[in-house]
């Protein structure tokens, strides 16, 4: 197969800087970034053999590749010939593959966004030009072409000339780049030419910390709430079947005064919040799955690079799944933060439902105990939403800012590099962390039978007159007061 590469002639080099220029301007790359460099190592004794020895540098399209493994997104991959290259429709300028390259062949530009890198001319070689370094040099001293071919002419440079790429016993990724001669070769690695790769901090925190709470720790909270939900149930038919037996022998509850002034169904979301809630719950599913999908990297797959793989062919490519996955996270953000605030008056209404109170509180310590009945004693009073909702709802709007603010700094590289990775590990725990809370959400909405009606008024919009009482007696006992448990008032407490 063909493997494009270059030999460079050391002892040719005259250090004019020629073809960092004709790079420069080729692909317009910013102040401070580079694809390819000319730097000059001093070497010898004044007097007797002090010498110069240019070093010009570029990716060496190494066999191994190790930049492209800790990409977050799967932008930096090598092509079928070899060609490592950079997608920028895809790379968001985090700088994680930086110091993974033992060369130190990659810089992020800070007017891209990017991490720009040498492709070897790729597109101008497709249509038979050569690489922009090699037709400025004025000394003649690259040469390019096909370096797995024995009979190409680089080939015969590298033979004739005893080329060799610039690698040590320890530090060895397979470059695709030779230099001759040998005397200015090791004056090169002498110099610090090459280093060893390292993993960035993202990479650290990520394989410690976060990819390990999301592969664990999320399953693990979601198969403890089903558990739990499941023994909540076998509870409550006890406790249903002990309530009947009572029934049936004349000790049953007698209709409160409260229950005679509410209708059978009482209002509690309108349609504008059951909208949100569905339309939530289709984001975050579209969202998870594309956003799970553009970790396609060993380092940062979090089941494997296969599924990934497949949900990107699916939408194009990776270019066309990242476009949908910020063009579906800006709309998620556009209608349900303007909406949330219109509907909760700025914010305001929400913050009072989600206010803990002294009820709350000891509301959290003893429901477990009753749910599991291992206690008898009574739970505090609760508002139109128990503690337990209270805590999700307030963790689900720090969640969703959060998950919103990072995003935007990733879709359009808001910040330094170091910055934008940062906003990466943000934003994934921000999702592991709202993942849990879902996790104990949903298994309580859709598993625990005595909130089953709290589900269905996300469809209806109404609550039976029994689960109110039971589950939200405040709330209840406002609406009695009120004399009808209507409200339609724009904003109201029923607006949720």
């Amino acid at each position: 197969m063909r493997r494009p590469g270059m030999m460079i002639e050391l002892d040719r080099c005259v250090g004019c800087l020629a073809c960092v220029s004709a790079c420069k301007e080729r692909w317009d790359s910013g102040p401070g970034a580079a694809r390819d460099w000319v730097r000059s190592y001093e070497h010898g004794k004044r007097g007797e053999d002090l010498g110069v020895t240019f070093y010009p540098g570029l990716c060496m399209q190494c066999s191994e590749h190790p930049c492209t493994a800790e990409c977050p997104t799967g932008a930096t991959y090598a092509r079928p010939d070899g060609i490592v290259v950079v997608d920028p429709q895809v790379c968001i300028g985090c700088g994680n593959c930086v110091p993974m390259c033992p060369y130190g062949a990659r810089h992020p530009d800070p007017e891209k966004k990017i991490v720009e890198k040498c492709n070897l001319c790729a597109p101008y070689v497709a249509r038979g030009e050569q690489p922009a370094c090699v037709q400025t040099c004025l000394a003649e001293c690259r040469h390019f072409g096909d370096v797995a071919a024995p009979d190409s002419e680089v080939s015969r440079w590298i033979r004739e000339r005893a080329a060799k790429p610039l690698k040590t016993a320890e530090i060895d990724v397979g470059p695709n780049v030779y230099y001759a001669p040998a005397a200015d070769r090791e004056v090169l690695i002498a110099n610090g030419a090459l280093k060893p790769t390292r993993s960035a901090e993202l990479t650290r925190i990520w394989k410690g910390v976060t990819r390990p709470l999301a592969q664990f720790g999320v399953p693990g909270v979601g198969l403890l709430a089903v558990l739990g939900g499941a023994m909540m149930n076998l509870q409550a038919r006890r406790a249903s079947a002990q309530a009947a037996r009572e029934a049936d022998h004349g000790h049953g509850a007698e209709p409160t005064a409260i229950a005679s002034k509410l209708p059978d169904e009482l209002p509690r979301h309108r349609f504008g919040m059951r909208f949100l809630h569905w339309f939530n719950l289709v984001s975050w599913i579209l969202l998870l799955v594309t956003g799970t999908a553009l970790m396609s990297t060993p380092a940062f797959a979090l089941f494997g690079t296969t599924g990934p793989a497949a949900i990107a062919k699916l939408f194009g490519g990776a270019p066309s799944l990242i476009r949908f996955h910020v063009a579906w996270g800006l709309l998620w953000a556009v209608v349900i933060v303007p909406f949330f605030l219109v509907f909760k008056k700025g914010g305001i209404e929400a913050l009072r439902e989600i206010r803990m109170t002294r009820d709350d509180v000891r509301w959290l310590m003893l429901k477990p105990w009753v749910a599991m009945g291992w206690s008898k004693r009574p739970l505090p009073p609760q508002d139109k939403y128990n503690a337990g909702q209270k805590a999700f709802a307030a963790s689900a709007l720090a969640g969703t800012a959060t998950i919103i603010a990072s995003g935007v700094v990733m879709s359009f590289h808001l910040g330094p590099a170091w910055f934008v990775a940062a906003m990466i590990l943000v934003h994934k725990l921000a999702i592991a962390v709202a993942l849990m809370g879902l996790a104990v959400h949903v298994t309580m909405a859709a598993l625990v039978r005595e909130e089953r009606p709290a589900l269905k008024s996300m469809v209806t919009g109404k609550v039976p007159k029994e689960h109110a009482l039971s589950h939200a007696t405040k709330w209840a006992e406002e609406l009695a007061e009120k004399g009808s448990g209507r409200d339609d008032k724009p904003g109201s407490a029923e607006d949720e």
